[in-house]
């Protein structure tokens, strides 16, 4: 009997779809959409464990070309797979001035965050934004539409419940949960009523 070949895709399938709450799109320049950087670490420890224990940047370097005004950026991802240590290098370069010549103080952090998102990449977290999916927008809708339907509809127990939190002074606590259900716009325009009333 023949034995049945492993998916080696599995781990990418598993991690490839982006939840759209964590994007945004940058429209200056050319189009594309960007991942939130936060969400993508919590992903790795979702998938690996805690960083630095399962899963963690080494040997970083930075370097600049000083002619050319570029930030050069080097380093090793490594992951915990089962026992066994897997390594592979990443890398990214970012200008360390704007087009008017200011000199960027985040440009550190941005060059270290660009390497993290194309390493991840190579794993297959995000796969779908980088296989050009999420330039057609019947599969974002289908994403947002699914996202939808897990959330649970905003009833009138629990609009009570809001409004009389933001009465006792919690309103940044609800504004903070509202993406959690599905509001239709008179609730919303409601709750907005009512938070600004309260000054949230």
């Amino acid at each position: 009997m023949t034995k049945k070949k492993d998916n080696r895709l599995s781990f990418w399938e598993s991690v490839q779809t982006t939840d759209p709450k964590y994007t945004k799109e940058v429209g200056f320049g050319r189009k594309f959409t960007s991942i939130n950087a936060q969400y993508q670490l919590r992903e790795m420890t979702r998938a690996f464990g805690r960083i630095g224990e399962g899963w963690g940047i080494k040997n970083e370097q930075y370097y600049t070309i000083n002619i050319e005004g570029l930030l050069c950026y080097q380093a090793q991802l490594w992951y915990d797979a089962d026992g066994l240590e897997c390594v592979f290098d990443i890398s990214s370069s970012i200008a360390t001035h704007n087009s008017k010549g200011r000199l960027d103080d985040e440009c550190f952090k941005k060059v270290a965050t660009d390497a993290l998102t194309k390493a991840l990449s190579k794993l297959g977290f995000n796969a779908d934004i980088f296989l050009g999916l999420w330039d057609d927008n019947k599969y974002v809708q289908a994403l947002r539409d699914a996202e939808i339907k897990q959330k649970p509809k905003l009833d009138d127990v629990r609009l009570k419940a809001m409004f009389k939190a933001i009465d006792d002074g919690m309103g940044a606590k609800v504004k903070s949960k509202l993406s959690a259900y599905e509001i239709d716009d008179k609730q919303l325009k409601k709750i907005n009523a009512k938070l600004e009333e309260a000054g949230v």
